[in-house]
């Protein structure tokens, strides 16, 4: 086969795709985050910023959350939380987060995916105001 002719198929198999699809975007090195507004339980004093975004790569979605506030914030393992963006696929088995803080450049620990309830609990992080940032992946 010529050289045109693999260039032929390949613009064939890009026309043939779902311009929705994560693969299709891949290709064409289009960044497919959309933005999200967490919520979920902390220790928050003072004025909070919370801003998230989200991506769907298959059957998964990925997110990341910067949250910050004016006075501090603090979680509690086990108890403080973030809800997951979209739900979980309450048949799989968890998926993985971490936490880092921004501001001093250290990981604060390994978040838990609850499927069953759609949440991701925090590490424990003593009152503070710097800026962290949660990255997690789950199945939808």
């Amino acid at each position: 086969m010529s050289n045109l002719g693999i260039i032929q198929d390949a613009e064939k198999f890009v026309e043939a795709m779902d311009p929705a699809s994560f693969s299709y975007n891949d290709l064409l090195g289009k960044d497919r985050w959309v933005s999200f507004t967490p919520s979920g339980s902390l220790t928050i004093v003072g004025t909070a910023t919370y801003t998230g975004r989200l991506r769907l790569v298959g059957r998964k979605c990925e997110f990341q959350v910067q949250l910050s506030a004016s006075t501090s914030v603090a979680s509690v393992a086990g108890t403080s939380y973030l809800t997951l963006p979209i739900p979980p696929n309450v048949g799989s088995i968890s998926g993985m987060a971490i936490m880092t803080n921004n501001t001093s450049n250290i990981a604060v620990g390994i978040c838990h995916i609850d499927v069953a309830t759609g949440r991701c609990y925090l590490p424990t992080q003593l009152a503070s105001n710097n800026t962290f940032t949660i990255f997690g992946d789950f199945e939808i």
